[in-house]
């Protein structure tokens, strides 16, 4: 069985009525294209739409569909609601020969596609190729990725029905971090303000909506650009649970990674247990026993220190352990919240007059204070009168060298960074003045979790011929995330009809289906679907014809119904 090429199809409209009425070329000028392709035709939707609708509360029996379901609409558009569907006819009239079987395939402008290759996040910390996901998708396995939700929050989301789409332009997309996107001119992109735009509207410097990850402590945390702070993705995994009813949001429950993986957010992978099950599970593994008592456990604590505070030497690495913990408290975004907290408690505070008030007397009356004010200058005068030279060198060494240090390089400061977990930290351990990392802005905003990296673009181009192109859905927010850490809308109306048996003739009913949640506008008399046609090595035995099937010769929309058995 082969594919039939522009010139066989071409033969058969004008010789034998194939298609009537039939377009020998493709028209594209402001129109979503249709008529005949190198491999294909591109059919046209008719201006009568059957939109479904849930008004009259009728049950959906793909045996006896009831005409309550539906409202009939004739106009140049039909906009198909949020996750509804829509039946719809085809232009054209096909008669297909005798030894010929046909697909149809939705249009890429409608599904807006990527190249096959195009690499998909995953909540797992893994990425997959589209054409793969597909092929493993129908396979019963299902994957989940991060989306931006109704309020600019980035989610955890299922990434449904990933599928091939057909063969269409594609356009290059370049971004500053060297990665590189192949999709339809169409398909939108989601800037970094939230709002969607076509990949061939895009310029360079155009900023697309980011998607940074990073890891602490082995959790991998998502960068939330409402809020500035990381929210660890296993949180965001449980929370796709709750919405989706796996399991309440119970209090007194920790969430747990079921094969401990803890890069593994898929959602089957995450359950609640009851906290102190949890506990007691984790210090089994560390302690080797489920019957952990806490006071004997605090008792032999309270020993150690004391026998360790003994050793000079590591009390003063407990010490400044201790610092940098206090350190981390101010800069590490795993204590975001509680930093909010009490940054709201302070604000609240001293909100109030009276304790500013209070504040300003004490103030006064501590400066007030001759003997006070002697003290203090007599303690900076003793710490100068300490310095052996050194001190004051050092001070002029640092203004000197801000710009310089040329030893200190970007992976050194990486490096320090990643080991001390802070910046004052990381200067410390370089021996160098902070402000010498001002020569590294794009390191410390990444450090910092906004990094100015993957969501500029730095060019785009066409490209050559017509290219394979995939997509898929996300019914829960209309967007999902690349490998290459940028969001990008999602392909929200698939078309569904069923394949064209051989001798089959009459016009195609087209079940139009929205699974975005947002309205999906499809225009009348404009490209639809590609019909794909397959001939034979030889005739089949019996036809659709031949069976005198019930949908031959239909000319409107035609509801599925299914006939009483014969007598």
């Amino acid at each position: 069985m082969s594919i039939k090429s522009d010139r066989w199809i071409r033969q058969m409209a004008h010789a034998h009525g194939m298609i009537e009425p039939f377009t020998d070329q493709q028209v594209r000028g402001g129109v979503i294209s249709y008529g005949v392709s190198s491999y294909g035709y591109d059919m046209r939707v008719a201006n009568e739409f059957k939109v479904f609708t849930n008004v009259y509360n009728v049950v959906v029996d793909p045996k006896t569909f009831s005409p309550q379901s539906f409202v009939d609409i004739q106009a140049d558009y039909c906009d198909i609601p949020p996750n509804s569907f829509a039946l719809a006819r085809s232009v054209e009239y096909f008669r297909i020969p005798r030894n010929v079987l046909c697909i149809v395939m939705g249009k890429s402008s409608y599904a807006r596609c990527f190249r096959g290759d195009t690499r998909v996040a995953l909540v797992d910390g893994t990425s997959i190729a589209l054409e793969e996901m597909a092929t493993r998708a129908e396979q019963g396995e299902m994957f989940w990725g991060y989306s931006v939700g109704p309020h600019g929050r980035i989610i955890v989301t299922l990434l449904d029905n990933p599928r091939y789409i057909g063969r269409d332009s594609l356009l290059e997309i370049e971004l500053d971090n060297g990665a590189v996107i192949h999709c339809t001119p169409d398909h939108d992109m989601m800037l970094r303000d939230g709002q969607m735009r076509a990949a061939g509207e895009l310029r360079p410097g155009t900023a697309l909506m980011p998607l940074y990850r990073d890891v602490f402590r082995g959790y991998e945390g998502v960068f939330q650009p409402l809020s500035g702070s990381f929210t660890p993705t296993h949180r965001l995994a449980d929370e796709w649970n709750i919405r989706t009813g796996m399991y309440a949001d119970l209090p007194n429950t920790h969430r747990h990674h079921i094969d401990h993986e803890r890069r593994n957010n898929m959602p089957w992978n995450i359950q609640r247990v009851p906290a102190r099950e949890h506990l007691s599970y984790h210090n089994a593994a560390f302690y080797g026993s489920a019957d952990f008592d806490p006071h004997a456990h605090s008792e032999a604590i309270r020993d150690a220190f004391a026998q360790l505070r003994q050793d000079p030497a590591w009390f003063a690495q407990f010490q400044a352990a201790q610092q940098k913990r206090a350190q981390d408290f101010w800069t590490e975004p795993d204590y975001q919240q509680m930093r909010q907290q009490l940054l709201q408690k302070h604000r609240a505070y001293w909100a109030v007059e009276q304790h500013r008030e209070q504040q300003r007397q004490r103030q006064q009356a501590y400066w007030d204070d001759v003997e006070r004010r002697q003290a203090r200058a007599a303690v900076a005068r003793e710490v100068w009168a300490r310095d052996d030279g050194s001190r004051r060198e050092q001070q002029r060494d640092s203004a000197r060298m801000i710009r310089l240090r040329s030893e200190i390089t970007a992976d050194m400061v990486r490096a320090a960074l990643d080991q001390t977990g802070s910046i004052r930290g990381a200067a410390r351990l370089l021996d160098c003045d902070r402000a010498v990392f001002r020569r590294f802005p794009e390191l410390l905003a990444a450090f910092r979790g906004r990094a100015k990296k993957n969501h500029r673009i730095v060019a785009l181009r066409s490209l050559p011929g017509d290219h394979d192109v995939y997509c898929l859905t996300v019914p829960e927010a209309g967007n999902f995330a690349l490998e290459a850490g940028v969001f990008t809308s999602n392909c929200g109306i698939i078309i569904n009809v069923t394949p064209l048996e051989p001798a089959w003739e009459g016009h195609i009913t087209i079940e139009i289906s929205n699974t975005t949640p947002l309205p999906a506008r499809v225009y009348a008399n404009e490209g639809i679907g590609q019909i794909l046609f397959f001939e034979s090595d030889e005739e089949c035995e019996v036809s659709y014809a031949d069976k005198r099937g019930k949908y031959q010769q239909q000319q409107g929309i035609t509801l599925p119904r299914v006939e009483p058995p014969a007598d």
